[in-house]
């Protein structure tokens, strides 16, 4: 679901408006072998927002533990207050999974978002703290180019590539 607060075109995600996305999110769905996307592209088209869409996915149809990295943690704040929480917010399939914000609740933060059977932690790779045993069924490492290169001065959190979607095993 693309937000009205975050898109030009909110709606339902829809491949049509962006038709080299289609074969990336079929690899994304569960039933596919594929172990590793990386996706190397141009800034502005459409790779963080697929990313969004498949942590949405995975939470409403195949839960599990999953890590999503931006470049630094506030840019994973940034993330989480613009587009994360606004995925939730207008999704119902999502509300009711993902457990409410509260204060005294740690279920869901900015940083994390638990639902049943599993939980969406964000962090920069920035980060050693963020990315330090963090098991995750998915990860997906977004704006790669971007990365330090060391986290906290305790080695490469960079990848060869423009953007990665861990992927299912």
């Amino acid at each position: 679901m693309l937000s009205g607060r975050a898109s030009a075109e909110p709606g339902r995600y829809r491949t049509a408006r962006t038709p080299y996305m289609g074969e990336i999110m079929d690899r994304l769905s569960p039933g596919d072998p594929t172990q590793r996307i990386v996706f190397m592209k141009a800034a502005q088209v459409g790779a963080t927002e697929a990313g969004n869409n498949w942590i949405g996915f995975a939470i409403h149809q195949a839960p599990g533990p999953m890590l999503a990295v931006q470049p630094t943690v506030e840019l994973a704040k940034r993330n989480s207050r613009q587009r994360i929480d606004p995925l939730i917010d207008e999704s119902p399939e999502l509300r009711e999974r993902v457990k409410p914000a509260r204060s005294r609740d740690a279920g869901n933060t900015m940083l994390s978002k638990e639902f049943a059977g599993g939980i969406l932690v964000m962090t920069g790779a920035n980060s050693a703290v963020g990315l330090r045993s963090t098991p995750a069924r998915y990860i997906f490492l977004d704006e790669v180019d971007a990365y330090p290169a060391s986290a906290d001065e305790e080695g490469d959190s960079r990848l060869d590539s423009k953007d990665n979607f861990g992927q299912y095993g």
